[in-house]
């Protein structure tokens, strides 16, 4: 598992675990209800051009960290076995991330339950 994900106190946490803290340039992400506007699994994002990276880490099967595409930035932590969630996001640093976590379809349907 990339990531833990826990909702409190209307605010999305996402922690990178293990040596996904490292990888992906980042210990704890915040971001308030408010500003989520939405959750989807995407099994086709991970075929798409990422942009480019930085700071973070892109390897074959495997993408951690901060990659900007027309002037979108976006926070990755998955390896290419796991089903993408893609959690967009308003006035805040990125657009979007995608993440890989243990229960994907479950994580969705909190996030999209609480907005």
């Amino acid at each position: 598992m990339e990531n833990k994900v826990q909702i409190i106190d209307n605010k999305l946490i996402v922690t990178p675990q293990g040596i996904n803290k490292l990888t992906s340039m980042k210990g704890k992400l915040e971001f308030p209800f408010t500003h989520i506007l939405g959750a989807t699994i995407d099994e086709g994002i991970l075929d798409e051009s990422k942009g480019l990276k930085g700071p973070g880490t892109a390897i074959p099967g495997y993408w951690a960290g901060t990659f900007t595409k027309n002037g979108e930035k976006t926070f990755y932590n998955i390896k290419r076995s796991n089903k993408p969630v893609v959690i967009q996001l308003q006035h805040e640093y990125y657009t979007r991330l995608i993440l890989g976590v243990e229960n994907p379809n479950q994580l969705v349907d909190t996030i999209n339950n609480n907005i």
